[in-house]
């Protein structure tokens, strides 16, 4: 009967006006939620058919649509480890501080991270921030297997609470007197240079002009800081890390070899090239030189000395031995400070002695239809296989956003939208209440036929 199948239809309207009601509350909700997404209603005609000539209702169904990279508004924050998404993309997180395989990983753009009382970055929801731990250039240490959720780490503060790292590269800009003697008493640089264990040394390069013309000879020796410990530096160590540097007419360096592979001098560098060379301190000289208690990896120390062709490093000029740039990379122990996050994602460490190295990468996660994701309670969401596999992107890679340092992404809330919509769905839904008391007094008609 067609009265009754508008009768159903009225109760389909409730239902579904119910359901806007509901989103359109949670909306409400959550004005104030860090990364939240603002869901909305489509309503979808039921159609019943029949093969009489009568109208049969077949009523209506909602469905809630959400936008997952829906761009929210950005605000600045003053927490360094509070975290945006300029684009697209997805943090990645889990529930458990040290994720395993039946531990499911989530999305999130809800990037308000505090330390927990383990030092380990979570949010207001309790998911644990993941992230590719790196080298102290900035190179993930896993990154064949990047593409893998199995890669990422939780990132864990804890670790670089105090470090201590060993000097690989060495830079250097100075001039050598073009008119020293052959032979004559040894200009010398000193550098501090750090080891496995945060102990300094004194790095002495020793600088004489050789009987060939335009041509010096480095000795470098290693002395020990510590007065308590012989300073004694094995000889035949020294000798094998001595090089050679031949300079162009115009004071400018022309090729670099070490002494160990002399008799003849290397090639002559390729104009803009950097002029580099290695050092070599054996953990055998080491203990040899200062002491047994101290058992560390050896020092290989990558000496950058300027460009061939070019007065950008050492130099050979008309003018006094000087130095203008001694810097390494190393540094002994030292206590963290605080972190700070760039555009590309990447966590840096800054501790007390100044010096400052990258301890963590955070990707983006992307998938091919980010509205089939199944919303998760804590503004997350769960990859499903409507929504596609998960694509682990560096910002700005990929398809993928940037990093927002220091801020986090509003609501995408908007109340006037919001209470708009809660008056229409208001006078839907009593309007579907009239469509029930109206096909009730209709049957209540056709009851009194009867009587």
């Amino acid at each position: 009967m067609s009265i009754n199948s508008g009768l159903f239809a009225g109760v389909a309207a409730v239902a579904a006006q119910s359901t806007a009601f509901a989103v359109i509350s949670d909306n409400i909700a959550n004005v104030n939620t860090v990364g939240f997404k603002d869901s909305t209603t489509q309503f979808q005609a039921l159609v019943t058919q029949s093969l009489s000539t009568s109208a049969s209702a077949g009523g209506v169904k909602a469905r809630t649509e959400t936008n997952p990279i829906k761009q929210g508004l950005l605000e600045g924050t003053a927490s360094n480890t509070d975290v945006a998404v300029d684009g697209n993309g997805f943090f990645v997180v889990n529930e458990k501080a040290v994720p395993t395989l039946a531990d499911e990983y989530f999305l999130t753009r809800a990037g308000s991270f505090v330390k927990d009382e383990d030092d380990r970055l979570k949010n207001t929801a309790g998911f644990f921030l993941q992230g590719y731990r790196t080298d102290g250039s900035g190179n993930i240490l896993n990154n064949a297997t990047r593409d893998l959720f199995s890669s990422l780490e939780t990132v864990d503060l804890s670790r670089f609470q105090r470090v201590a790292k060993t000097t690989e590269a060495a830079e250097i800009n100075l001039n050598l007197d073009s008119n020293t003697a052959t032979g004559a008493a040894a200009d010398v640089t000193n550098l501090t240079v750090y080891d496995s264990l945060g102990n300094d040394y004194l790095l002495e390069l020793s600088w004489v002009k050789t009987a060939n013309p335009n041509e010096w000879e480095c000795t470098p020796k290693l002395q020990n800081t510590d007065t308590s410990l012989t300073n004694t530096v094995n000889p035949t160590e020294a000798a094998a890390a001595k090089f050679l540097v031949k300079f162009n007419n115009n004071g400018t360096p022309d090729r670099v070899s070490p002494v160990a592979a002399a008799p003849a001098l290397a090639a002559a560098g390729t104009t803009g090239d950097p002029v580099t060379t290695v050092l070599n301190f054996s953990t055998a000289n080491i203990t040899a030189g200062f002491g047994a208690q101290r058992v560390v990896d050896p020092l290989q120390i990558t000496l950058n000395l300027g460009n061939f062709d070019q007065p950008s490093g050492v130099t050979q000029y008309d003018a006094p031995y000087q130095t203008s740039l001694l810097n390494q990379d190393g540094n002994g122990p030292t206590d963290l400070e605080r972190v700070f996050f760039d555009n590309k994602g990447l966590l840096t460490a800054v501790f007390a002695d100044g010096s400052s190295r990258p301890i963590y990468r955070v990707p983006l996660a992307t998938v091919p239809a980010p509205n089939e994701l199944q919303g998760q309670s804590g503004n997350a969401y769960a990859i499903t296989a409507d929504s596609g596999e998960a694509v682990l992107n560096f910002a700005t890679e990929g398809g993928s956003g940037r990093v927002s340092a220091n801020a986090l992404e509003n609501s995408t809330t908007d109340i006037a939208r919001q209470f708009t919509d809660l008056i229409i769905a208001q006078r839907a839904y009593s309007a579907a209440t009239k469509i029930i008391t109206t096909g009730d007094e209709l049957l209540d008609e056709i009851a009194r036929v009867k009587r």
